[in-house]
């Protein structure tokens, strides 16, 4: 889902509060972070959908027998990017898109595009509060997840568990 799923970053903390996950053998560890990010992307989409639904007159307004989930994806993003460049953060929104376009993917060169965008609608949040609401959800919903998938490893203990929810571990990039 282009830039919407490129830049759905998961930030774990220190590497001290992560070294359980490492215990859990390379294979089940790569079909975890799988499944994270499809539920993360399917958790945007939705919410995204929501947010910016399709404008009168849309033929995405007419339910399909089946669902092309790459077409939905795709017109979703192009109303969210429409959002997007209508605030304030219009140049370093842009800055972003451009550089996932350009890679076709999220580098580390477009991860250090992303405080900024962050600090930008931060200062913006008058006209970006869904957005940075919806940030918030996912990273509390991913949280919820890697913490459930720790303790069904037997990675974490419940006391881990319960100390991490109560602390958190996400680093506010602003």
């Amino acid at each position: 889902m282009g830039i919407i799923a490129s830049s759905t970053i998961l930030k774990t903390g220190d590497s001290k509060s992560n070294s359980g996950y490492h215990q859990i053998p390379a294979e089940r560890r790569r079909a975890h972070q799988e499944a994270l990010a499809n539920a993360t992307v399917d958790l945007i989409a939705r919410e995204l959908d929501v947010l910016f639904p399709p404008k009168l007159g849309d033929t995405s307004t007419d339910p399909p027998k089946e669902i092309d989930t790459t077409k939905r994806d795709e017109e979703i993003e192009l109303r969210f990017c429409e959002f997007m460049k209508k605030g304030g953060c219009k140049e370093s929104f842009t800055a972003l898109k451009n550089c996932v376009d350009e890679a076709q993917r999220y580098t580390e060169t477009c991860h250090k595009l992303w405080p900024r965008l962050i600090k930008c609608m931060h200062a913006h949040s008058d006209y970006y509060q869904p957005i940075l609401a919806l940030k918030k959800a996912c990273e509390e919903q991913i949280l919820k997840d890697i913490l459930s998938i720790g303790l069904s490893e037997g990675v974490l203990s419940e006391e881990d568990v319960a100390t991490k929810q109560a602390d958190g571990f996400w680093r506010d990039e602003t």
